[in-house]
């Protein structure tokens, strides 16, 4: 019996296995987001959904935590290999945080659709929009280790945290207008914050693909 062969068999499909549930947390999460958008079309069905879920992302977490030590412990993953490895673990920690952020603004959509609308609040639109087809491209550039496609990312990422950022800064001026309703103002101004703290997760996703990939 040939147990290299046997040993290199079992790594193959452990490292696989780990792949497929990373995947699996990076469409969560692209659907936490996706859902989140209740703030826009004021669906609480849609935000109560991304609350719920996100239990199942912390779990996917910890099954590629424990999937990744696993590799470690009882393999010597040579140099890429290892390198995918330790850029999966850091990539499901990324994942994990932004779905956290969606369940923020869930959260804060679901109080913001029982109070009188704001007007300004569809300012987030076309950011949420361009989030999600960044989104999209990042984790289908990361189902396939898509270096070349990863690269040329970074600079669309980039463009997307100066509008997360002026978008943050646009909630941020609202409070005169809006004396009588701050509480919302508050909302829209974390909402804005989350989706900044999102597309950081995002550009740390794309650099670990980058250094998996490399």
């Amino acid at each position: 019996m040939n147990h290299d062969a046997h040993t290199l068999r079992e790594f193959d499909a452990a490292l696989s296995s780990l792949n497929t549930h990373l995947l699996q947390m990076a469409y969560k999460a692209q659907s936490a987001l996706d859902l989140a958008a209740g703030l826009l079309q004021q669906n609480e069905s849609s935000a109560n959904r991304v609350i719920a879920d996100d239990e199942e992302l912390d779990e996917l977490e910890m099954t590629v935590d424990r999937e990744g030590l696993h590799l470690l412990a009882f393999f010597s993953p040579v140099a890429s290999d290892l390198k995918v490895l330790l850029a999966s673990l850091r990539m499901s920690s990324m994942y994990e945080r932004i779905g956290d952020e969606a369940v923020t603004i869930a959260k804060r959509a679901n109080r913001l659709n029982k109070r009188p609308r704001i007007r300004e609040a569809a300012l987030a639109d076309p950011v949420y929009r361009e989030m999600a087809e960044r989104f999209r491209a990042v984790n289908k550039a990361v189902s396939s280790w898509d270096g070349e496609a990863l690269a040329e990312l970074v600079p669309a990422l980039e463009d997307l945290a100066e509008h997360a950022a002026s978008l943050t800064e646009a909630f941020a001026c609202l409070p005169e207008q809006y004396q009588d309703n701050l509480v919302s103002v508050a909302d829209l101004v974390f909402v804005s914050r989350s989706l900044e703290r999102i597309v950081e997760g995002l550009q740390k996703v794309a650099a670990e693909g980058l250094y998996a990939a490399s």
